[in-house]
């Protein structure tokens, strides 16, 4: 090897090494990675240090879906490590969701040197500001030398990039790593040749200033009727002021975990009724975070042209509507710096009182059915799923029935979703993140499709500490479908519905994943209630999609008078 070449080597185990000991200096402590030749000093690096825990996947989509889950857990950024060319392509579905739902994690992506850009390499493609606007930030790294100032301009890059990446706008932060070969080194060099300082973890301030003194915010403390939209990060550290406002909580919401007096879990049943709607009209809304995605209460937020206050920690717009709003970058726990309204008397109790019916009414439809139908599935979960675990809630009907059907609760159970871009992109790997490691039973509902879109996620089995429960309910197609317009056209099936044929006994037996095909309610709560203790579950209960729709539908139309 000539000198010039073991200089090349020598410098890129010197970043491998630099990397791995930054990243855990900073407090990352999970490194997801797929294998590839350009990314060796990257993966050997973080494999050598003893901080980090690196876990392989075969393919780069499924790696970022299972770092996405994880980071969701552990609100810690996780790692992600892949060779140059295509492979970092297949990260955007989940660098998306992680963009929108404001997960951090890092990105840190393999390339060829600038020499090598634009001349028709081999797995090259042109990786500068790749995401857009989808990361909080883009850094090239310099090319591996051993100069001490280019060593601490990394160490820089690193500290930088985790900071924006857990900091008020949380999300995804891309470093791209040009490397040249060798790779590296033939003979391993010492790496106390290249001394250098270890980086201090920064925790950053998330508080706001408050100081606000507009009319806006007058005309909202004098509110007599006031109502709260808690969105899906709101957490059970409600301020006690909001102990008699009524509170329509997201389906992902940690207060339908609670005992929260004021919270209100059946307002799509409520906004559906006429009658109600008209007994209560408020005069003034208090929105925390990104509204719900119920269409009923959107409609009656919009109809109703009351004034909004969006609450949002994030540097995020999260108001979508039109209309008058006032928007304050605030933390949830720092509701107490503001001046609530006092609600009339009576007016939560309207909204306590109409639940309590409309509730007494849902439980009494679903003792007359057994576990034949999806919604029945949501509300067993919901009653017999363990105190504190994790529950993965797919797109399409599984939140929606989430949202509907959940039964009160107060086992602080933590509720997740794939909301910042609502797709069923990696479903599977996102639930197979959030279990790994875990101390706590993981579950996932989830419809076939969903599951079939991800079912590479499977290969991750053997890697999996951690036990998950799949609840997959397979109605032959995508019920969500059912509801559009597009049910009557003689293309439906084919186009939308596309049912799929596929084993999914046969499917687990080749990952060596346990499979139970269940047709009866006491075998479903039997095998919830006691998940396996390692290892992944897939539970297979079959149901009719366009008896699912009757049944939400009957069920959406019971009303409190």
């Amino acid at each position: 090897m000539t000198s010039t070449f073991k200089q090349t080597a020598e410098a890129n185990f010197l970043w491998g090494h630099l990397v791995a000991r930054g990243l855990a200096d900073l407090g990352v402590t999970s490194v997801f990675f797929s294998p590839g030749s350009r990314s060796t000093p990257l993966i050997i690096g973080c494999e050598k240090e003893k901080r980090l825990s690196c876990f392989p996947a075969l393919d780069e989509r499924t790696a970022a879906f299972l770092a996405l889950g994880h980071a969701k857990r552990t609100n810690l950024p996780s790692a992600l490590i892949c060779t140059s060319g295509s492979a970092l392509t297949h990260w955007f579905p989940a660098v998306t969701e992680s963009s929108y739902a404001g997960v951090p994690m890092l990105l840190l992506s393999a390339d060829r040197p600038p020499e090598l850009q634009e001349c028709g390499a081999g797995q090259t493609i042109n990786q500068l500001n790749l995401f857009g606007s989808f990361v909080r930030e883009f850094y090239q790294s310099p090319s591996p030398t051993l100069e001490q100032d280019h060593i601490h301009d990394m160490q820089k890059i690193l500290e930088t990039a985790y900071s924006k990446s857990v900091g008020l706008n949380s999300g995804p932060v891309h470093i791209n790593f040009s490397f040249r070969e060798p790779l590296w080194p033939t003979v391993k060099p010492s790496p106390e040749l290249f001394p250098f300082p270890s980086l201090a973890c920064k925790t950053l301030s998330t508080e706001h200033e408050y100081s606000e003194s507009t009319d806006d915010l007058i005309a909202f403390t004098q509110a007599s009727r006031p109502v709260v939209i808690a969105g899906l990060n709101v957490n059970s550290s409600l301020s006690e002021k909001f102990q008699n406002i009524p509170i329509l909580c997201d389906s992902l919401c940690d207060l339908r975990e609670t005992e929260h007096p004021a919270r209100i879990l059946r307002f799509e049943n409520l906004l559906r009724c006429p009658n109600f709607t008209e007994s209560v009209n408020p005069d003034q809304f208090i929105v925390l975070g990104p509204l719900p995605t119920s269409k009923t209460l959107r409609s009656w937020i919009e109809e109703s042209g009351v004034p909004r206050l969006v609450i949002e920690p994030s540097e995020r717009k999260v108001d979508p509507l039109l209309g008058t709003s006032h928007s304050i970058r605030l933390n949830f726990e720092q509701l107490d710096q503001l001046d609530l309204p006092k609600p009339e008397p009576g007016w939560l109790e309207k909204w306590t009182a109409a639940e309590q019916v409309v509730e007494e009414k849902i439980e009494q439809e679903f003792q007359k059915n057994s576990c034949e139908h999806e919604p029945k599935v949501a509300r067993i979960l919901s009653e017999h799923l363990p105190i504190k675990s994790h529950f993965f809630c797919a797109n399409s009907m599984p939140i929606r029935d989430l949202e509907w059907f959940w039964k009160p609760s107060k086992k602080k159970r933590r509720l997740f979703g794939a909301r910042g871009v609502n797709g069923i992109d990696g479903t599977l790997g996102t639930a197979i993140g959030i279990a790994h490691q875990s101390d706590q039973p993981t579950y996932l509902l989830t419809g076939e499709l969903a599951f079939l879109h991800d079912s590479n996620a499977l290969l991750f089995a053997p890697e999996l500490v951690g036990s998950l429960t799949v609840v997959l309910i397979n109605n032959q197609g995508g019920g969500i479908f059912e509801n559009l317009p597009v049910v009557n056209l003689p293309e439906f099936e084919k186009c939308f519905a596309t049912p799929q044929n596929c084993d999914f006994a046969k499917l687990c037996a080749a990952h060596s994943v346990e499979y139970l095909l269940l047709e009866e309610e006491t075998a479903l709560i039997s095998h919830i209630s006691n998940p396996p203790p390692n290892g992944i579950r897939v539970i297979e209960i079959r149901t009719d999609r366009k008896l699912d729709r009757k049944i939400r539908q009957k069920l959406l139309s019971l009303k409190p008078y």
